[in-house]
């Protein structure tokens, strides 16, 4: 069963945002966890094609063997962690999209907008979109705006979007947007060169500033 099933389907009990808070604090920290692995691994693969190479240059043709089916094999662990790590993030912005949304009711006592987001959510099929050998993300995110949008919530949350426009947070955030892609695509050479570059800017900016405040 997946989190949103569990969270949802008990008809005799309107789910609450604590619930939701608490569902996301474990998705969360399994998200951390499984970021570690990804790393370990690309370390671990590091590791590995040194040795690969050392081989292949002593011509040591049962060490190059080994190690290739080990590589191979860590191939396949980084696919699935990354797969697991893609659904996780997506549980997570589903709950945390749902916890605004619960907490703006919750305030208006709108107990009966409560049971219908819980219908709406039990027969989108959320939990299903997460659970093939290749995630649809794209459709996971329409079923998620559209349990959302059909009570007027994703409205709500535009509106607050566009009074809170910071231009220079979003393109920061668009920076890390690109970052976290090359990690996640497994270009963690790319991704580091990126986040360098940032840095280095972010410290001329702050160098400017202080010397414009002197």
């Amino acid at each position: 069963m997946g989190i949103f099933d569990k969270l949802f389907n008990d008809s005799d009990k309107d789910v609450t945002s604590r619930d939701l808070k608490v569902a996301l604090r474990g998705v969360e920290r399994e998200r951390r966890k499984k970021q570690m692995e990804i790393r370990k691994l690309s370390n671990k693969r590091g590791d590995v094609l040194s040795r690969l190479k050392g081989a292949r240059r002593d011509n040591n043709r049962e060490e190059v063997d080994f190690l290739y089916e080990d590589l191979q094999q860590m191939k396949m662990d980084q696919a699935y962690a990354r797969r697991e790590s893609k659904i996780l993030n997506l549980e997570a912005i589903g709950l945390k999209r749902y916890v605004r949304g619960l907490e703006r009711l919750e305030k208006t006592s709108s107990r009966g907008k409560v049971r219908d987001l819980m219908q709406r959510v039990q027969i989108s099929g959320l939990d299903e979109k997460l659970r093939g050998s290749a995630v649809d993300e794209e459709a996971y995110l329409d079923a998620l705006n559209s349990t959302l949008d059909d009570i007027s919530m994703e409205l709500e949350d535009n509106e607050l979007m566009l009074d809170d426009e910071d231009p220079e947070k979003d393109a920061l955030l668009a920076e890390l947007d690109e970052i976290i892609a090359a990690e996640e695509g497994g270009d963690s050479e790319i991704a580091l060169q990126r986040q360098h570059a940032l840095e280095e800017r972010m410290d001329r900016e702050t160098a400017g500033e202080a010397a414009q405040e002197m």
